[in-house]
């Protein structure tokens, strides 16, 4: 036959003509021809699909300059059949049949990095090719939606369309049940026929040309950020660039591809440039650890990284610096002497931290006289830096609104208040009753914390709705801690149980509110942290049980661990049981303090609680309003 005669093309070029004829037999399942003792292989479709078996064979003929054998009308349907070597190509390229029942097909890997246009046509083929249907034939802006049991290849269909800003959408659509196991069917919506991704290039095409009339005709396919070069005092350069966006894996509505040339160019560069300095962010993005059942392209750039990294001598002037949040993901192979072998842990700033942080971003800012960054700096234990920065914006806003001409400590406890305890919702419709009961509640923490040995000191206390809690009652550490001992553990479930025991005192058991929830949880927390991580438990001993190590406990061990954890609540509630009833008038005091002021700081609430007045200046009328 002359199929088998003529030659075929050692290179073919990447066209749309090929994607498309890719797409088509992906979407199709091939079969070998052995009937007629040739040594070629087919394709079949369906009777109806007589006219894309011809644009299947006239491509087929024009790529590769070779005459198909005619197309046998069978059984299955209509038969095409091509040359062995062309076949081999197509497996190579899109996977091959695996058994008689089951194909496994995968998106070219040349296809992730080609322009818009030529993947279009390949999601184009696979569309005509699967029998994909619209779901409306009235409305053409409707998705085409085509099903499949192969759920990695529809994966990666989708992945590619979006990365061109095609939507896609993956889900299950049944589960056919058999007596072996259950077969997943799976659809795949794809929010543009093939008419409509040809207006979708061209619209693509005409944005570009009227921003550069010059330009040339683009690569329409999503282009990664690789790096950006920045001169620095040392007289050599700084590569930055970001891992997230780099990522090899493909996902999510903008999905994005790192090239390894664009690394390896990079490395290049720092090379040329030295002395330089490389920073990557957020490593763990391209350097997780790898798994034997990931794809190829998924362990690419981190393989590249990782060969890069070990064609550096000590005196090329070349500094590797990377930042995660994740070390323990990162993959042994990156932090292996040699490569990323240093450590630097960088924890939340401590108090001259925090006043170094307060400084830089205050600079441009009108501070009044009163204010000092150094007692802001104490007043904000376990705050981060972006933190700080949100701190100075919000008092800065807040001066803005009142009209005030500089920033204040009023301004600045204003926006510590909203970091801390959240916005007030100003709007929230509370009844008299429901008020009284959170003050009693609060008033209960209150005392908690002012009586109760190894408490944290009292910052404040609102009965004004923030977030989602109707009060908030806040504590302070004066200082900076790193550690915590059994009594500070212990005082901290008791200030969790005063809100509770408030309201049993006062109401009575059966009137305790479901607003205790977040306090016994707390409460829970501690304790069980105390019993099972911390050796605080005479009963359980000198363990440590992770998560998963308790699941590995015995019936009794675990039964043990819950009785213990009950047992610290349950006298946690019996003393603080105790210590308001001793101080029920103080309760009462503060509880209607706080019904009148709303908001209490610490001197407020010690005046509060003796009986005496609370004096406050006056609110503007225009801040009433």
């Amino acid at each position: 036959m002359n199929c088998l005669t003529n030659g075929i093309p050692e290179e073919i070029e990447v066209s749309p003509k090929l994607a498309r004829v890719l797409g088509i037999y992906a979407a199709k399942s091939g079969s070998r021809d052995s009937s007629s003792g040739l040594n070629v292989n087919g394709l079949f479709f369906k009777s109806s699909e007589s006219d894309l078996m011809n644009l299947f064979a006239e491509s087929i003929t024009d790529l590769f300059t070779v005459d198909l054998l005619p197309g046998d009308d069978s059984d299955h349907g209509l038969l095409t059949s091509y040359p062995v070597l062309i076949s081999q190509f197509l497996d190579r390229h899109c996977g091959a049949q695996q058994t008689e029942d089951s194909n496994f097909k995968r998106v070219p890997e040349f296809l992730w990095t080609a322009p818009a246009n030529i993947c279009q046509a390949f999601i184009d083929g696979f569309l005509l090719g699967s029998g994909a249907k619209r779901m409306s034939d009235s409305d053409i802006s409707l998705p085409c939606v085509t099903s499949s049991l192969d759920k990695d290849f529809l994966r990666e269909v989708a992945w590619l369309a979006s990365i061109h800003r095609i939507k896609a959408t993956l889900s299950l659509a049944e589960a056919e049940k058999s007596a072996d196991s259950p077969t997943l069917l799976w659809t795949l919506e794809i929010g543009s026929t093939p008419s409509d991704l040809k207006t979708l290039h061209l619209q693509q095409q005409n944005q570009v040309n009227e921003d550069n009339d010059d330009a040339a005709l683009p690569i329409l396919h999503k282009n990664a950020i690789i790096e950006s070069i920045d001169r620095v005092p040392f007289s050599g350069y700084v590569y930055d660039f970001c891992g997230c966006d780099n990522e090899a894996f493909f996902g999510g509505n903008n999905a994005v591809l790192l090239h390894n040339s664009k690394v390896r160019s990079l490395f290049s560069a720092a090379r040329q440039k030295a002395p330089s300095i490389v920073f990557i962010d957020e490593i763990d993005a391209i350097g997780s650890k790898r798994n034997p059942r990931d794809q190829t392209y998924m362990k690419q750039t981190l393989n590249q990284l990782l060969v890069d990294l070990d064609g550096f001598a000590q005196t090329e002037g070349v500094i590797f610096m990377a930042a995660t949040n994740f070390p323990e993901v990162l993959d042994p192979a990156l932090t292996r002497p040699g490569r990323f072998d240093r450590v630097v842990q960088v924890p939340l700033p401590d108090v001259r931290g925090r006043a170094a942080i307060l400084k830089i971003h205050s600079k441009k800012m009108h501070l009044a006289d009163d204010v000092d960054l150094s007692v802001i700096a104490r007043g904000t234990p376990g705050f981060s830096g972006a933190q700080l920065q949100n701190l100075l914006n919000i008092a800065a806003i807040e001066a803005i609104r009142q009209r005030a001409k500089k920033v204040s400590n009023k301004h600045l406890d204003f926006a510590k208040d909203r970091i801390i305890m959240g916005s007030e919702r100003k709007s929230a419709v509370i009844t008299p009753e429901s008020k009284l009961a959170t003050a009693y509640h609060e008033g209960g923490h209150t005392l908690a914390a002012m009586y109760t040995p190894g408490a944290m000191p009292l910052h404040k206390v609102t009965v004004m709705p923030r977030g989602h809690a109707l009060g908030v009652t806040v504590q302070l550490p004066e200082i900076d801690r790193d550690s915590v001992n059994k009594s500070e553990y212990l005082a901290q479930i008791d200030v969790c149980m005063g809100g509770r025991v408030a309201e049993e005192i006062v109401f009575g058991p059966e009137k305790v509110t479901s607003g205790c929830s977040s306090d016994l949880e707390r409460a829970t927390q501690v304790a069980t942290a105390m019993v099972t991580q911390f050796g605080m438990s005479d009963k359980i001993g000198l363990v440590a049980y992770g998560p998963e190590e308790r699941e590995k406990l015995s019936t009794e061990g675990k039964r043990a661990i819950e009785d213990e954890v009950r047992s610290l609540n349950e006298e946690s509630n019996s003393r603080v049981m105790e210590l308001l009833k001793k101080h029920r008038e103080e309760l009462d005091r503060l509880a209607k303090a706080l019904v009148e002021y709303e908001t209490l700081d610490k001197n407020e609430v010690e005046r509060a609680v003796k009986g005496l007045p609370i004096e406050r200046d006056p609110v503007p009328e225009e801040l009433k309003k």
